[in-house]
């Protein structure tokens, strides 16, 4: 009986010992080596899951450093930790508490996702009717949290610390955790996990800052909420963030339940743009369906509408998109469907532009025109090597009733794409009574959607253009208002191997500029293309009369460059001048901006001075209403630079004819004309040669001064002291011009210096004031009031020469009594041989000739024959001061 006792009481201490001795044996490092093992292999699952724990230090189970963790599966680790600390009070224990006092790590990276195993098959279990022990953990410190590449995109480094996460035994869980490192911010707990239906889980995040955000931000920052429960997953976020220098704010709301995702009420706004929409997500088997509805508005206010369902699949590492319909709808009016499919191997997509009516497209000066507007797009073919073929077509396009551009019927088509390694576009543009033009051209291009490359050859470009229009059809566009084409163009050009080749022809071409009076006709122009541009083999035109204008040169990728022989060509003619011209131009620049450099003579010209416009009087922009006393200021045209580039010197030998209903006169002299940013500038002077100002029924012949064009914009010219005498035996009245061309100011002296109403007794009468009747006396009055006036309407002289065709044309009445008036008709042989007939106006008739060569600007030869002289020759000497 007492050795039953004592084995017993020896198994009873044995047992009782054995816990501590097992305790004491963890403590040694044998121990701790082998509980290390029996961890790893407990928590390890094979095939999909392996634990290893590094060597275990400190006093187990109240301390316990683990010096390395790692977790991974058939890939390898996916999750390591160092230098792990744990402490816990073991006498909490005592009142149903699981205490820990700190939790630490030195490091733990999250290098990726891990491989999902499969699922162990449930099992039922019985309610054993444990319940939980509350858990505090009083402090977490994880001073490097990392997260690699293959987990957030990029590497992210976090620091996490927490004062204390608790659970309670009434389900209760609270905490909160503070995160510094690559970001800056805060996380809240709160959750009631008691078992319930009622249970949830809330979590709430403060981001201050993302110091490295990924997707090309600058920055991100904001706010998050978070609720899980037995509804699913509800979610608010709010994010303040930075793109390419441009803030913007992004919202949105999340809802997660019975495998579908729901992003409510996305918005996003920046200075530039907003956006507004849903997009739902369906979760099945291997699949997820995705529906989108949308609307986006750019700076312009210009609205898009999106809306679209499509389906991803997965099915044995295999994916694919099933594109049921994308409708995109363009400023209400442009709308554009897109369906198809998309799979590892290949793409098959298809898109339609639905017709629409052309004046509805939101585009400047579409309101003017009507027509049908529709396109298509497809995506076919291997991803390695898809085909692309894009059209649009505009059919029976014409202007509207009323609109400044009067287009005539026109279809309208425009194809482009890539196939068989080959870009390709072209275009073609039909009026079945005006012509037609169609252009193609193409490069290699290598194109791949997997990997996607997109690498074009521009240097091997292949193009060609055919042509033949009636160049009217262009004469309806406003950008022609005031100006007509007439003629037709041809073209046949081709570029191959980086040659040109084929021709361009203008045929029976006539341009005219109502505004600028520049009329070209007669233009031919046979262009041949070569390597360097288009080179011109024949080229010639007319002006409104005779002569000729000749092109040489031609135009290329350096620009233009194009020279201008004339020849007699009458190429101007307004109301107020007609001009024929010879000389050289040179046409260089740009094709679209050329510069026009030479020097022209003027053969001949015919200036109306009263046909001149006169500005308008100025439109007063700045009125105040409320204050009237207030001063006004005229509203200041904006000026454009002029559309080419000018450097042109002009010559004005002795054959500008200048004629009004007081004047005729012969000029000559030198301009120079050139652009500025201003406009067109216009500096020289043009000096009288012969000629007469016709004023109280007497000619005052000029004498001396000039017209002065001084650069200013817009050209005015300036008379300059232009003085003209009328001599009789013993007085000699100078009539002085001064002031604008087409508005002089005239004053009267004379020799001997007399008051004005008596030069204007002498000339009109030939006696004094005191002699004169009272009918007289108003006659003087009448011709000083005519001194402030201007030059009225081109004379009646003027009219008689332009039908007889000569230059000049004078009434000379008789200086002296007993004497008789004469006619005397005039014309310019060459630029320097005047010759002139005069003959008498009375019974006898009787004829005289004069003609004057002029060999230099000062010095001039004269012979003359008449009635009243003697036959002779004389040497005239003028000199201008």
């Amino acid at each position: 009986m007492k050795k039953r006792r004592f084995i017993f009481r020896l198994v009873l201490v044995v047992l009782l010992l054995l816990p501590v001795l097992v305790v004491l044996l963890v403590q040694t490092p044998p121990g701790k080596a082998l509980l290390a093992k029996g961890l790893s292999n407990a928590l390890s699952a094979p095939e999909h899951m392996e634990v290893r724990i590094g060597t275990i230090t400190g006093w187990i189970p109240g301390s316990v450093n683990i010096s390395s963790l790692e977790v991974g599966d058939a890939e390898g680790v996916w999750i390591s930790g160092k230098n792990l600390h744990c402490r816990w009070m073991i006498k909490e224990l005592l009142d149903k508490r699981v205490r820990l006092r700190r939790l630490s790590a030195d490091e733990i990276v999250w290098h990726r996702f891990p491989k999902i195993g499969p699922r162990a098959p449930r099992t039922k279990k019985e309610d054993a009717g444990f319940q939980l022990l509350e858990i505090r953990l009083d402090g977490l410190d994880i001073e490097s949290l990392k997260l690699e590449k293959g987990v957030a995109g990029v590497p992210l480094d976090y620091s996490v610390h927490s004062g204390g996460v608790s659970y309670l035994s009434g389900g209760r869980l609270t905490g909160d955790l503070a995160v510094s490192g690559d970001a800056e911010g805060r996380v809240v707990l709160d959750a009631e996990l008691a078992g319930r239906a009622t249970d949830r889980l809330t979590v709430t995040a403060n981001l201050d800052e993302l110091v490295h955000p990924t997707f090309g931000l600058d920055y991100l920052a904001g706010t998050a909420e978070a609720v899980i429960s037995s509804e699913g997953v509800k979610a608010q976020l709010g994010l303040d963030l930075m793109y390419a220098g441009q803030e913007g704010h992004l919202s949105t709301g999340l809802h997660y339940r019975d495998h579908r995702l729901d992003f409510q009420d996305i918005e996003y706004a920046d200075a530039d743009q907003s956006l507004l929409g849903d997009v739902a997500l369906t979760f099945t088997n291997h699949a997820v369906g995705v529906a989108v509805d949308a609307t986006f508005v750019d700076v312009n206010t210009n609205r898009y509408n999106l809306e679209g369902r499509a389906r991803v699949t997965t099915v044995n590492r295999q994916w694919g998109v099933d594109l049921q319909r994308l409708d995109i709808e363009v400023w209400e009016t442009v709308a554009f469907s897109l369906s198809g499919a998309l799979n590892a191997r290949e793409v098959k997509l298809n898109g339609v532009l639905k017709e629409m009516d052309f004046r509805n497209l939101p585009m400047g000066g579409c309101s003017n025109f009507t027509g049908t507007v529709n396109g298509s797009v497809s995506v076919i073919g291997p991803l390695e090597t898809p085909a692309v073929n894009a059209e649009v077509r505009v059919g029976k396009l014409r202007s509207v009733k009323g609109a400044l551009d009067e287009l005539p019927p026109l279809d309208f088509r425009v194809q482009g794409g890539i196939a068989e390694g080959r870009l390709f576009a072209d275009t073609s543009i039909t009026n079945y009574a005006k012509g037609h033009l169609a252009a193609g051209g193409g490069m290699p291009c290598e194109f791949s959607l997997r990997p996607l490359i997109f690498k074009p050859e521009p240097a091997l470009t292949d193009a060609d253009v055919n042509a033949d229009l009636d160049l009217d059809i262009f004469n309806q566009l406003a950008f022609f208002q005031n100006q007509r084409l007439r003629g037709a163009i041809q073209a046949r050009v081709s570029y191959e191997d980086r040659r040109p080749s084929g021709y361009l022809r203008v045929l029976n071409g006539r341009y005219e500029h109502f505004d600028l009076g520049i009329v070209i006709r007669a233009f031919n122009a046979d262009l041949e293309a070569t390597e360097q541009g288009f080179r011109i083999v024949e080229g010639h035109a007319s002006g409104s009369g005779d002569g000729t204008i000749r092109f040489t040169g031609g135009l290329g990728s350096g620009g233009l460059d194009i020279n201008l022989a004339c020849s007699n060509a009458w190429i101007l003619n307004r109301d107020e001048i007609e001009a024929q011209v010879s000389g050289n131009l040179h046409v260089g620049g740009r094709l679209f901006r050329p510069d026009l450099s030479g020097e022209l003579t003027i053969d001949r010209a015919d200036i109306l001075l009263d046909n001149i416009v006169r500005d308008p009087p100025p439109v007063l922009t700045n009125y105040d209403r409320a204050n009237p006393q207030a001063g006004v200021t005229a509203r200041a045209k904006p000026r454009k630079p002029p559309p080419v580039g000018l450097d042109i010197r002009l010559l004005l030998p002795d054959q500008i004819f200048v004629n009004a209903s007081m004047i005729e006169a012969v000029l000559g002299g030198s301009l120079r004309v050139v652009d500025t940013p201003q406009g067109v500038s216009v500096r020289g002077k043009i000096e009288p040669r012969r000629g007469f100002v016709s004023f109280i029924g007497k000619k005052f012949r000029f004498t001396e001064g000039e017209i002065v064009l001084d650069g200013s914009i817009p050209t005015m010219a300036v008379l300059d002291n232009l003085t003209a005498e009328y001599s009789r035996r013993d007085v000699t009245a100078q009539l002085i011009l001064n002031g604008p061309a087409n508005d002089p100011r005239f004053r009267l002296e004379s020799t001997p210096a007399m008051p004005e109403d008596e030069v204007l007794s002498q000339v009109l009468f030939n006696r004094d004031t005191s002699s004169i009747s009272p009918w007289q006396a108003y006659q003087i009055a009448v011709a000083a009031k005519q001194l402030s006036g201007g030059l009225n309407g081109p004379g009646f002289m003027y009219q008689i020469r332009q039908a007889v065709g000569i230059d000049t044309l004078e009434w000379r009445e008789a200086e002296a009594a007993g004497e008789a008036s004469s006619v005397a008709a005039g014309k310019y042989l060459t630029s320097g041989l005047y010759v002139e007939v005069n003959q008498t106006l009375d019974a006898q008739a009787q004829t005289g000739f004069t003609a004057e060569l002029e060999i230099s600007r000062h010095f001039s030869v004269e012979t003359y024959t008449g009635p009243q002289m003697r036959p002779g020759i004389g040497l005239n000497w003028r000199n201008d001061y």
